[in-house]
């Protein structure tokens, strides 16, 4: 299997190492036909783009398409924080070709409750049937492009899960860079009709567009290049 695309990665404007150009340039050099910068959004107080440079985060973005557009597909992204039970999310004013949700901790949640369920009570004494609901919330109220790195931080019901996703048409991330997701699990997936991208979650440039072990992920859970987007068969 051999990946065309990477939706998922990111710069100096959140917690990467390298510039958007470095990110895209990372991705030519992969043999990519497009890549997304998808860097966290504003409600991630420790590592998320700040209100204010939201504007610049873009205008980054657009000049790289600008500049490469001959050459590859350069995606303006953002990954949102679930910042409410009710499915709430972070999303910045913007024009974003995609939009990926994820669960992260250092967030400023909606209201205390949420804060106690989402960053320490649940963290450890585990609700899936709840976080995941709060996924669903989200990905019914907003136009959500991608799931990341489910099971990342807090447990969820990842048949319901994907269920959702294929309802929405939303894609499942297989992400390279989190370890928790396993084949048991993309089986049950798969099994909803859910469809997948593979993202390397790159946070350094020589990542972008590495993922081998979601790669093999995918090959033991018997899930072939026809149900990932951003992958074709090599």
């Amino acid at each position: 299997m051999k990946l065309t695309a990477d939706y998922h990665t990111h710069t100096v404007f959140s917690h990467g190492k390298g510039t958007v150009t470095d990110n895209v340039e990372a991705a030519i050099d992969r043999g990519l036909s497009a890549v997304g910068i998808a860097d966290h959004s504003i409600a991630h107080y420790a590592y998320g783009v700040r209100a204010r440079r939201v504007a610049a985060y873009l205008q980054a973005i657009g000049d790289a398409k600008r500049r490469y557009a001959d050459t590859i597909d350069v995606k303006a992204g953002i990954e949102l924080n679930i910042t409410g039970m009710d499915g709430s999310v972070d999303m910045p004013t913007g024009d974003f070709d995609i939009v990926i949700l994820g669960y992260h901790k250092a967030v400023l949640y909606k209201n205390v409750k949420t804060a106690w369920r989402l960053y320490t009570g649940y963290t450890r004494i585990g609700r899936p049937d709840e976080i995941t609901q709060a996924y669903m919330c989200a990905i019914q109220k907003h136009n959500i492009d991608i799931v990341a790195h489910p099971g990342y931080g807090v447990p969820v019901d990842y048949r319901l899960l994907g269920q959702a996703c294929a309802d929405y048409g939303t894609r499942f991330e297989i992400n390279e860079k989190h370890t928790e997701l396993t084949a048991d699990a993309l089986q049950a997936v798969e099994g909803t009709g859910a469809r997948f991208v593979i993202s390397s979650d790159a946070h350094s440039p020589q990542n972008v567009g590495a993922v081998p072990r979601a790669i093999a992920l995918a090959h033991k859970a018997g899930i072939g290049a026809d149900r990932i987007d951003n992958a074709v068969e090599d």
